[in-house]
């Protein structure tokens, strides 16, 4: 389970060093640096999956594109490294990756840190650590875990892309593959505790018993299509009508989909980063979404979530009320501008076993508060 996040001179942060929980909310304003956290983590899982041997991080891949080295080494620093150091339980790593080009479209390691012990910078470097250790990393093997959701999904698609079943190990950044990956692993039996009680605990029945509870009547169909590498999904939402083409219904069930299909099909050790996932649903929707994350956090899915939403924030703090998750087992940052001077700030206020904060900053989901007090 990742622990600590530590980044210097990565795009807007000089410094940062966060603290990671089972469930972690990342919240705040606007360019206040929540995707740069996620992309930092992003950007190591792919170049360990993209180069699994090479020196370099890649910035530009399938998933994460992030332009040259000029765009991610923060510019008030104004040098040419960077640092992304990964904590795990047992193990912490920090790479510092140099450009000697500012329009380099990579960075080159150049200095690796194990355990607070140098490391020899090999000629080939294997998951950016010396080979003879590679394989044992805890870092690198939780690294190698992580799937990311971004905010940017895939609209209302009737036909997706159908891969081999390797290539479905997750839903796609953009949610692109969820319906290959159901198809692929229908089957899959859904652990106990994620499952919805008095409905058949595979994969296909539990993500279509998801969605039914978070739009009643709905259902899914998935067909292959004949002679093409793709399958067509078909929705409805009422019980009594035929399926339809997804872009017929409503935008929120075809962005649900996707982070249904990933946290029910996810299993102990991995790590989800999801970005908004309140897009186009229902205040109490999203509400419940905060509530489903933290009991995929409890049954051992470690979860990174970026919101912008006070309801799935307050499903969270639900949900530790109701112990569906230990309330040490929740961190959330806020993450801000100053408004004096523009600089970042961040604070992470405290869950207790009731669901209530020990801080409550200012800007952090009191907009309601805020617009009340005018009104009245």
């Amino acid at each position: 389970m990742l622990r600590e996040l530590h980044l210097s001179s990565f795009k807007c942060f000089e410094r940062l060093d966060l603290s990671f929980r089972p469930l972690t909310v990342l919240s705040g304003h606007n360019s206040g640096g929540k995707s740069s956290v996620i992309q930092a983590l992003a950007l190591l899982a792919q170049t360990f999956d993209e180069r699994e041997w090479g020196t370099g991080l890649l910035l530009n891949g399938p998933d994460v594109s992030l332009g040259t080295a000029a765009d991610v080494l923060n510019q008030t620093a104004g040098g040419r490294e960077l640092t992304l150091g990964v904590a795990t339980e047992v193990q912490r790593i920090h790479w510092t990756f140099r450009a000697d080009d500012r329009r380099s479209l990579s960075l080159d390691a150049m200095r690796i840190t194990v355990d607070g012990q140098d490391r020899e910078i090999q000629p080939e470097l294997r998951w950016l650590l010396p080979k003879d250790e590679a394989d044992a990393s805890d870092v690198v093997r939780t690294l190698r875990r992580v799937y990311w959701i971004s905010a940017e999904r895939s609209g209302p698609r009737e036909i997706l892309p159908l891969l081999d079943a390797q290539q479905h190990a997750g839903v796609g950044v953009r949610g692109e593959l969820a319906a290959g990956l159901l198809y692929w692993r229908e089957s899959d039996e859904v652990l106990g505790a994620l499952c919805v009680p008095g409905e058949i605990k595979t994969l296909f029945h539990q993500v279509r018993a998801w969605m039914r509870q978070f739009f009643p009547g709905s259902d899914l169909k998935l067909t292959p299509v004949e002679g093409a590498n793709a399958i067509s999904l078909q929705m409805k939402s009422d019980a009594r009508a035929d399926f339809q083409r997804p872009q017929n219904l409503g935008f929120g069930l075809s962005q649900l989909f996707p982070v249904l299909v990933a946290v029910l099909a996810a299993r102990p050790g991995d790590v989800l980063l999801i970005e908004n996932p309140e897009v186009h649903l229902h205040p109490r929707a999203q509400q419940d979404v905060g509530v489903l994350l933290a009991q995929v956090a409890a049954a051992g899915i470690q979860v990174v979530v970026e919101t912008h939403s006070d309801h799935v924030l307050n499903g969270i703090r639900l949900a530790a009320k109701a112990k569906r998750i230990q309330a040490e087992d929740v961190a959330v940052h806020f993450l801000m501008r100053s408004p004096k001077d523009g600089t970042l700030e961040q604070s992470s206020p405290v869950l207790d076993v009731d669901g209530r904060f020990n801080e409550w900053p200012v800007g952090f989901f009191d907009q309601y508060d805020a617009a009340l007090a005018e009104l009245l």
